[in-house]
């Protein structure tokens, strides 16, 4: 209100209301957004893990043949016919000429000195062929390390049971991990007072633990005509790192 020049008259003022009043609204509206929108942004991340297991159906084993001698052409010649044998009673078996293949082919010179004796060096010739073999029945491992050594291998580097395709294991290895990561998640949801949203990101690792037989070389003469060897069982794990929204 104001006086006019008429000191009968009143006349109202046409000013705005306090601004004050306006700016304290509009942080009571800011607040409320920015508060609801922490909520929406709000999140839970977990990680699990989901294991599957699986029996061999597969193997691998590397069998082969050292021969040492002071002339380089016998070295070789008593090795190349000790792995066409092996080589020929391994598919007379039931090998795939296919599944099988050369892993290792070498020959070197070894010098030969007595240092108590003075005696000059003498040189022999070592030359070692392996062959790796694909084993596509696992109960006949045994039999075929039989079949390798009878036909003349000294030498067996190892063996590696396999599963030949995973990806069943995979599947089922994952959807455990993705339950026990919500089942945590949910968990934790409840404990915090707030609702579980959808997940926003997944990563995946996977880890296969593969237990298998390894024999070191050895005299092929103490192995029996099947060595008794087990696969057990493969091991195929999942770690999943699931981020979740929340809601209030």
């Amino acid at each position: 209100m104001f006086a006019s020049p008429d000191p009968s008259r009143t006349v109202a003022s046409r000013c705005a209301p306090a601004r004050p009043a306006r700016v304290a609204a509009f942080f009571v509206v800011l607040g409320a957004l920015l508060a609801a929108a922490s909520a929406v942004a709000g999140e839970i991340t977990v990680r699990a893990t989901g294991v599957a297991y699986a029996v061999h159906d597969g193997a691998t084993m590397v069998v082969g043949v050292t021969t040492v001698d002071a002339d380089v052409v016998v070295a070789l010649d008593e090795a190349d016919a000790v792995i066409v044998a092996v080589r020929a009673a391994l598919e007379e078996a039931g090998v795939d000429p296919l599944d099988i293949r050369t892993d290792m082919y070498a020959v070197w010179r070894e010098e030969r000195f007595d240092d108590r004796s003075g005696v000059e060096p003498s040189a022999v010739f070592r030359v070692t062929h392996h062959l790796e073999v694909i084993v596509r029945d696992v109960d006949a491992v045994g039999a075929l390390l039989g079949v390798a050594t009878g036909a003349g291998a000294n030498h067996v580097g190892g063996i590696e049971f396999v599963v030949r395709d995973r990806t069943a294991l995979e599947v089922e290895a994952r959807e455990r991990a993705y339950a026990a990561a919500r089942a945590k998640a949910e968990q934790l949801a409840m404990l915090a007072g707030v609702t579980l949203g959808a997940p926003s990101s997944i990563v995946e690792s996977i880890a296969l633990a593969q237990p298998f037989e390894r024999t070191e070389a050895q005299s092929m003469s103490m192995m029996r005509d099947a060595a008794p060897v087990s696969g057990g069982r493969a091991i195929v794990e999942i770690v999943l790192e699931v981020r979740f929204a929340t809601l209030p």
